[in-house]
């Protein structure tokens, strides 16, 4: 089976450089083109099935990469990105103001820094690795259209990135691209990242 992860396409909120995670952030105009990139390369990808954060940015860059499909896009909640608790809405400037050094910590060790007042990593890593385990039982070659922080979580629940790895710059899911997942035998093997 294959897993194909599509990180939304640019958000009001990434345009504004802002801390964000359960905000929100719709699609700017530039994140519906990115959004219609990651179809027409996906147009080359076999799926039945798609889950997508439920929020807009998710959900509106699912509907994109379905178009023309026999396949319509499920509200997946475990796929949600993190809840950045007080940096919510903070500009980077802002929350270093704020924050002072837990900012560049959490930049640096992304897995072992909690946002103030936020959700663990670890705790997203239970529910994003429940809902890929799912997957797996089931067997049928899946879109997951969610963020950066949930896509990163899928890749280390699937041995193929490290703790480290997370919000590294080799290791970012861009936007417009998606990346591929082979699983057989209980193996995973990273096919393609960021095509």
């Amino acid at each position: 089976m294959y897993l194909y992860l599509v990180r939304h396409g640019q958000s009001t909120g990434n345009e504004q450089q802002l801390f964000f995670g359960l905000r929100d952030h719709p699609l700017t105009e530039l994140g519906r083109k990115q959004a219609r990139q990651a179809a027409e390369k996906l147009k080359e990808a076999s799926f039945s099935r798609c889950l997508s954060s439920p929020l807009s940015r998710a959900w509106d860059t699912a509907m994109i990469c379905t178009e023309g499909r026999y396949v319509v896009p499920q509200a997946c909640p475990a796929i949600l990105e993190q809840d950045m608790g007080e940096l919510e809405g903070l500009t980077w400037g802002a929350a270093e103001a704020k924050f002072g050094d837990h900012i560049g910590v959490l930049l640096v060790d992304w897995f072992h820094t909690i946002p103030p007042g936020g959700e663990p990593p670890a705790h997203m890593l239970e529910r994003v690795g429940g809902c890929v385990d799912e997957l797996i039982a089931r067997g049928e070659d899946t879109l997951l259209v969610a963020h950066n922080g949930s896509l990163s979580l899928v890749l280390l629940h699937l041995g193929l990135a490290g703790e480290g790895d997370m919000f590294q710059r080799d290791w970012t899911f861009r936007h417009g691209c998606y990346s591929a997942i082979r699983i057989e035998e209980g193996r995973a093997e990273l096919v393609c990242f960021n095509k």
